[in-house]
């Protein structure tokens, strides 16, 4: 399962830190993200929780702190991004199309599926939890 870790990691990295470094310029220019927002037809007020999931959102999904849930967001947001603003465009990244969205999905799908991996604040809590429900050792006995 060694390898599944590492994948689910690899993923959780680069889907967070694509997440971080598109939100940014969102959430410290928000009035160009309103003004883009507007543009392809949604509430300009949109682009504050858009921008705060993703900027803050990729910094939880880089320490691995409710990636699940994280996940599951990032994912409806990049559908929602696939059908209003880029599947008119078509297949391709450099011509404004859905395939680097829905690259993103497919690694976050493998995030919900195989875990946070070990080295995320989530796997630690879980094994964390693991210790403190397992049952105490019997004590060493004393007949002979």
């Amino acid at each position: 399962m060694a390898g599944g870790t590492l994948v689910s990691t690899l993923s959780r990295l680069f889907c967070g830190l694509a997440f971080v470094f598109h939100g940014a310029p969102k959430v410290f220019n928000l009035e160009a993200t309103s003004g883009f927002f507007e543009s392809v037809g949604f509430p300009s007020w949109l682009a504050i929780p858009v921008a705060g999931l993703e900027f803050f959102g990729g910094i939880f999904l880089l320490v691995g702190f409710l990636t699940r849930w994280l996940s599951v967001l990032f994912i409806l947001e990049m559908v929602v991004a696939i059908v209003a603003v880029h599947l008119p465009n078509g297949w391709n990244v450099f011509e404004g199309g859905y395939e680097y969205s829905l690259a993103l999905i497919v690694m976050l799908i493998g995030v919900i599926v195989l875990g946070p991996g070990s080295f995320s604040i989530d796997g630690q809590l879980r094994k964390s939890r693991e210790g403190a429900t397992s049952p105490e050792p019997d004590p060493p006995s004393l007949e002979t």
